[in-house]
């Protein structure tokens, strides 16, 4: 039984408990990651000499760390360490630019982008604050800036760190080939030392592939990102996507379990839980929803956010729309990018807030970003609002897109395009 005051401090330490209550697989404990060899190095270094560049050192492994687990506790841990630093050393640059780093992870992105200014003043000519300023850009919506910041780090140092950039950014403008040539770039100038890096690259191609409804190609690249890394936490629900697609239900279920286990996440509780739908187990469906619901109050407890995840999963699920609504505007006060517009528009039409969630969708595709849920949103939203024509194309095309792009939203997306072009015929037919 799930105790209704939660008292863990990490997903890892949520998972162990769920785990122990039989309701996800327990997974081995994996021998340690270069990721694990940095932190152990850091504080080594750091007991024997605590200098500032040592706990700025000790801060960047905790951020490896981070991206390697997903678990928002390591962000804390890093943050604590550049408190250190700038005690140790008042003004040392490198804690400086690392801030805004932390910031990012922790999903602070107005401090984000002060810090990564305030950097950028002391050092203009430093690539690594560029990165920093481009992606506190893009969450708070203002893509022009993220492209000149790109374009500056661009010009002072190609490499990986630009490429991934680059590629985040023409996969928001419409052009998800580019991004594509963009990773695949960046993966040949990844560190072969470094198989965490080699698998985040891979993973991310496995999106481009997916969002074009090109599912070899994305399972091959998954396939590739957990051969590298195994059990790889951004990997394996890609990796189920493709699977549940390709009909192989009982394989995307085992590999969603895992990741569950290892990264305790709304949006994963919500597609294990549709499967589990899907294969005529409602008790378990049920059970795993509430699970994405708990996930948001465990989150709340400690200090961190699902914001417009679980806002979306709420709204796909209609469970606590009210909440769904609450998270989508909390959420929208921090970030104004196209997806905290996409989740906010739903979450509106989910409350019975038409005019509202059309506008919200309005935003979200104004990049005319190629993504088949920002057009089913924007199709659905549309079909209600009494917009035939709008709907039926933004559906149409989000089913051209990627014919399989959720389990449950799919499906009713064909579903309403075929009902709306019906009702778009006969009125044309009585125009006549």
């Amino acid at each position: 039984m799930i105790p209704s005051t939660p008292t863990w401090k990490s997903g890892r330490a949520l998972a162990a408990m769920l785990a122990l209550a039989g309701l996800l697989p327990v997974l081995a404990h994996a021998a340690p990651t270069s990721a694990d060899r940095a932190m152990a190095d850091a504080e080594a270094t750091v007991q024997r000499r605590p200098t500032a560049d040592a706990l700025v050192d000790l801060a960047a492994a905790f951020m490896r760390k981070a991206r390697e687990t997903g678990d928002p506790a390591y962000y804390r841990r890093a943050e604590a360490a550049l408190d250190r630093a700038v005690a140790t050393t008042p003004g040392h640059y490198r804690a400086l630019r690392a801030r805004a780093w932390v910031l990012l992870g922790k999903h602070e992105f107005t401090a984000a982008l002060r810090a990564a200014r305030t950097a950028r003043a002391i050092e203009p000519h430093d690539w690594w604050n560029y990165g920093n300023l481009a992606d506190a850009c893009v969450e708070l919506g203002r893509y022009d800036d993220a492209v000149r910041a790109t374009t500056r780090m661009m010009a002072l140092r190609p490499g990986l760190p630009v490429y991934t950039r680059v590629a985040a950014l023409r996969a928001l403008m419409n052009d998800r080939r580019g991004a594509i040539e963009a990773l695949e770039l960046a993966l040949s100038t990844a560190d072969p030392r470094d198989p965490e890096e080699r698998a985040w690259i891979l993973t991310y191609l496995g999106h481009e592939h997916w969002a074009l409804g090109e599912l070899r190609q994305a399972r091959v690249r998954y396939e590739e990102a957990l051969r590298s890394f195994p059990d790889y936490h951004l990997a394996l629900p890609g990796l189920a996507h493709v699977r549940a697609a390709e009909g192989d239900t009982a394989g995307a279920i085992d590999l969603y379990e895992r990741a569950l286990a290892l990264t305790p996440m709304p949006a994963i509780a919500g597609a294990l839980g549709d499967l589990y739908a899907a294969t005529g187990d409602p008790r378990r469906a049920a059970a795993t929803y509430d699970f994405a619901m708990y996930m948001g109050r465990v989150a709340e407890a400690t200090g961190t956010t699902y914001g417009r995840e679980l806002a979306l999963v709420l709204a796909d699920h209609d469970r606590g729309l009210p909440d769904a609504l609450h998270l989508a505007r909390q959420e929208a006060t921090r970030r104004r990018d196209i997806y905290t517009d996409d989740a906010l528009a739903w979450a509106l039409y989910k409350n019975g807030r038409l005019a509202d969630a059309m506008r919200a969708a309005h935003r979200a595709l104004r990049l005319g970003t190629e993504d088949a849920l920002l057009h089913y949103h924007a199709g659905m939203i549309a079909a209600a609002a009494g917009r035939g024509e709008w709907a039926a194309r933004h559906l149409a095309r989000a089913l051209a897109l990627n014919p399989h792009f959720d389990l449950r939203q799919a499906p009713l997306a064909r579903a309403t395009l075929a009902r709306v072009e019906v009702t778009e015929r006969l009125v044309r037919e009585d125009h006549r």
